[in-house]
């Protein structure tokens, strides 16, 4: 029940959002300037798109490195899956739909990779920080994403300053799960304390400032790459183009996709990176045209190529959907 309720709630969401992405627009002009783009761009910018996601699964490599040395070619399949459950499972299944493909494929235990996949995503969050920080100066002032980048920091800002204690104090982290198990019968309290250390296991990657920055460079990198496939995909629509707002659309729409919706981030991606562009001058016909494009350059390719690793690992999105949770390794 409380999962069907989230499925509707995430429907709704991404309704009321592709709403407003349309509102105001004649939508057979944006479907003209759909079919009207030169899509020879299309081939380099999925080059870059693959290239950053192989970055990714190279970031992942050394992240689960103190888990398991798992080369980055094994690990890339799995990256492109996690990005298929996305792509269409409710409640960004995503994420723990790799973590258990990664336990079918390696053997490491779904708790512990977890613990590297929030630190990816905390390293992602930082990281378009970065890219508002770099970028904005370089365009008009726009009062509004100011607002955007400050809630952002602040919200990052705490994620990271909370692992960086649950990585350091560790003796502060055992009177904490002692004090949340206490209450609990004893098999329950186990499990739970089970599922903590191995996700406070997976979180040691953070631990070292040269691992750190290891990872953040690699961050920067796969976020470069995405972003200049935003730049490409630019040419290939009557627009002024520009890679600073490429990069702003890039970090503002990826933070966007934080707020709950449908798979795909349908609506919700669509309305934030057209009105990014709007701040800045670009006819919103146009926008949301290259927008819509954008966002289907995201979504198709690596889906389509999902699920053929699926089918290759014999991986169905059934038993993804029913087992994706974080376990004990003794499950």
């Amino acid at each position: 029940m409380k999962r069907n309720l989230h499925i509707a709630l995430g429907i709704v969401v991404s309704a009321v959002f592709l709403a407003l992405a349309i509102r105001g627009l004649e939508l057979d002009a944006v479907w003209n300037a759909v079919v009207g783009a030169q899509y020879a761009w299309l081939f380099p910018a999925l080059a870059l798109y693959f290239a950053g996601v192989w970055v990714r699964a190279v970031r992942w490599r050394y992240l689960l490195n103190h888990l398991a040395p798992i080369p980055s070619g094994r690990l890339f399949p799995v990256v492109v899956i996690g990005y298929m459950a996305n792509d269409v499972l409710p409640a960004r299944l995503g994420e723990l739909a790799r973590c258990y493909v990664l336990r079918r494929r390696e053997g490491v235990p779904q708790s512990a990779a977890l613990g590297t996949v929030l630190l990816e995503r905390v390293m992602d969050g930082i990281t378009m920080l970065a890219f508002m920080a770099a970028t904005l100066p370089l365009l008009p002032f726009s009062a509004a994403l100011v607002q955007v980048m400050g809630a952002a920091a602040v919200l990052f800002g705490a994620t990271t300053a909370a692992l960086v204690v649950l990585v350091t104090r560790p003796a502060l982290v055992q009177r904490l799960l002692d004090f949340l198990t206490g209450p609990l019968p004893s098999g329950t309290g186990a499990r739970l304390r089970s599922l903590a250390e191995l996700f406070l296991g997976g979180l040691a990657a953070l631990g070292g400032a040269g691992a750190t920055l290891r990872i953040f460079g690699l961050s920067i990198l796969a976020w470069l790459f995405e972003a200049g496939m935003y730049y490409l995909l630019m040419f290939a629509f009557p627009l002024t183009s520009s890679f600073p707002l490429a990069a702003l659309t890039t970090a503002v729409a990826n933070l966007g996709t934080l707020i709950p919706s449908s798979p795909g981030y349908v609506g919700v991606f669509d309305f934030i990176g057209r009105s990014v562009l709007a701040q800045f001058g670009v006819p919103e016909t146009a926008a949301l045209a290259y927008v819509l494009v954008v966002h289907a350059v995201l979504v198709v390719p690596v889906t389509l190529l999902g699920f053929w690793y699926a089918w290759r690992e014999g991986v169905s999105l059934a038993r993804v959907s029913r087992q994706s949770r974080p376990r004990p390794a003794t499950v």
